[in-house]
């Protein structure tokens, strides 16, 4: 790479000084053309105005008939060939035509004495090189003395041819003398420029390789150079940046990979491996983001199996769930439900016992054996591969996912996928298990009859299990103690009926602001806690000051009169407040009491010098 600029420099800068040696020597040659056509002419206009004076004299004394000797002396000084004067008709007819025949030579002089414009000519041969200048005479106020003419009148005209082969051979030698001038220069500048750029080029070069490198995603290269200058500084700071760079994609990947608990993705290009694990864990995000607002399990599920429809691409699959204790399974969805029913007798007790994959709790692929799995080994084409994965979501339900393909190829590309089938599987786990809880919960005696909100036994019979459930997916919890503010004045001024109703106005607003994973319980009389899945502090506060608006905005009918009542809040998140939930019911506790002490219909987040001392 260096040497190919190399070369383009230096045939670029060769090139230039060329052109520009052969724009000097033309306009060295010209100019010495020009310099000895101008001197020339020049010495002609003298010589014609010393001609033109000698004449005058001569015909002033009387001595015309003398005149040649005049004129030999002029025609015989240096560089003049040839001289000759030519008369005018008026002059012809005045005096006669003169010393052998002055009259017009040829068509240079007929056009000087017919226009008065005077007119050259340059004659070159191999040898020699001549210049015929023909210069008018005009008549002035003098010359009417003599003749028979008006002013301005041509006389006539004298005609001269130089000899300026001397200004050619002058000019040849500074052609010559300049053209081996500018060889010298060319090769001073080609060594110069060999030995001053070589260093840079040898730099760029360098900086290309690694930059194609870096492209690639290797960030291995490092720049060398023997400059001292900016070329110096600029290769450290890449090498800098590529082992920057190579640092924190490396560290981002290794994180990346713990994430999602190894990579699906085996491009050699880091960046392009590090991009993808990003897409994956945004795309794995947003899957959560979407199942936690899901209304039952059956959206969960809906959801699920979009991303493995998407994962098998075109194989037939099954995605079953399984009750553990009693062996059932329950078709969620199929590509052809009826041909895996027939194909695993899905309607029998025992498919569960006979299945390797729950069994064993470990995946199946039919490339092991080709009879590992009873039901499959006989029931599909011989050409066909399949593969179960088992999926644990409680102690007591798991998901059995069966997929067919047509070759043992689309089933390695489904093993492809089975990273982020699990990612997701681990991203729907807790959303699952706090449904299948709720579903648990709604089939008990656990809520109070009155509101329809849990009850305190609920908290007495779950707690534990929804602190290991919190603690398994680091999942916090944020807890909402709530008290109805004022509530005995409810009971003593209106009755107990116009109490219960108030009451069961805040379990209606309560249930309308959390969401179906929040659990709501009515902890006794007027007291009432909250329990949000998998929320901040933030979120948690923002849920709070929605309850007690819409509370403090409710009307109730009392005996004719309407009121209304306000609700004090307390909150403590776990386990960032303690790690034990009983304890952060008690610490959302102690923060209602204080939101009370400050004036009621309040929110207040427990803070940890509201702790009384001696407790916990």
């Amino acid at each position: 790479m260096a040497m190919s600029m190399k070369r383009k420099i230096t045939v670029s800068l060769a090139l230039t000084l060329i052109s520009l040696t052969v724009g000097v020597i033309m306009i060295v040659g010209w100019s010495f053309r020009e310099y000895g056509i101008v001197n020339a002419k020049e010495k002609a206009t003298v010589v014609s105005e010393l001609v033109r004076d000698g004449l005058t004299v001569h015909m002033v004394n009387g001595i015309m008939d003398k005149r040649h000797y005049f004129m030999e002396k002029i025609n015989n000084s240096r560089n003049i060939q040839n001289l000759w004067v030519v008369r005018s008709k008026s002059v012809i007819d005045q005096y006669g035509v003169g010393l052998e025949g002055e009259k017009a030579k040829d068509a240079i002089d007929a056009s000087v004495l017919a226009n008065g414009n005077g007119l050259d000519q340059i004659r070159e041969t191999a040898d020699a090189v001549s210049l015929r200048v023909t210069i008018p005479y005009v008549a002035s106020p003098e010359c009417l003395q003599c003749h028979l003419a008006d002013k301005g009148d041509v006389l006539g005209a004298v005609s001269m041819v130089f000899d300026i082969s001397d200004v050619r051979a002058s000019g040849v030698q500074t052609i010559v003398f300049v053209s081996i001038l500018s060889l010298i220069v060319l090769a001073l500048i080609s060594l110069a420029t060999d030995r001053g750029i070589h260093r840079y080029l040898v730099l760029f070069d360098s900086l290309t390789q690694a930059i194609k490198k870096a492209h690639d995603g290797d960030f291995s290269s490092r720049i060398t150079t023997t400059l001292t200058d900016e070329g110096h500084t600029v290769a450290d700071l890449l090498n800098s940046l590529f082992t920057s760079l190579s640092d924190t994609i490396s560290h981002i990947d290794r994180k990346i990979t713990i994430l999602i608990g190894g990579t699906h993705h085996h491009d050699e290009n880091p960046l392009i491996r590090t991009s993808e694990s990003v897409d994956s864990l945004v795309d794995i995000y947003k899957f959560k983001k979407t199942i936690e607002v899901d209304r039952d399990k059956t959206e969960v599920y809906n959801h699920l199996v979009e991303v493995v429809r998407e994962r098998v691409g075109h194989s037939d699959f099954a995605l079953f769930e399984v009750l553990q204790t009693s062996g059932k399974l329950t078709m969620l969805a199929s590509t052809r439900e009826q041909w895996f029913c027939d194909l695993i007798k899905c309607e029998e007790q025992s498919v569960c016992e006979e299945c390797r994959a729950l069994r064993t709790s470990a995946l199946v692929f039919s490339d092991e054996f080709s009879n590992i799995c009873p039901h499959f080994a006989s029931g599909i084409n011989s050409n066909a591969a399949f593969m179960c994965l088992p999926y644990r979501v409680t102690e007591e339900i798991s998901l059995l996912l069966q997929v067919v393909s047509k070759d043992m190829n689309s089933l390695e590309r489904i093993k492809f996928e089975l990273t982020s089938l699990n990612n997701y599987l681990d991203a729907a786990r807790p959303v699952l298990e706090t449904h299948y809880l709720m579903n648990i919960l709604q089939d008990s005696n656990l809520h109070d009859g009155l509101t329809g909100l849990y009850n305190r036994k609920f908290l007495d019979e779950f707690i534990d299990h929804i602190t290991r459930q919190a603690t398994r997916t680091n999942s916090p919890y944020a807890l909402l103690a709530l008290d109805i503010d004022y509530f005995k004045m409810v009971n003593d001024t209106y009755g107990h009926d116009i109490g219960d109703t108030v009451i069961k106005g805040l379990a209606e607003t309560l249930l309308a602001s959390i969401r179906e994973a929040d659990v709501a319980v009515r902890s006794g009389g007027e007291e009432f806690l909250v329990l949000l899945f998998n929320a901040n502090e933030e979120g948690a506060t923002m849920v709070a000051e929605k309850i007690r608006e819409r509370f403090a905005n409710r009307t109730f009918a009392a005996n004719g009169a309407t009121i209304r009542k306000t609700v004090s809040i307390g909150i403590s998140i776990y386990p960032k407040d303690t790690d034990g939930m009983w304890r952060a019911i008690k610490m959302a506790d102690i923060a209602l009491y204080k939101a009370k002490d400050n004036g009621r219909n309040l929110v207040v987040r427990y803070q940890p010098d509201m702790m009384p001392e001696g407790n916990y």
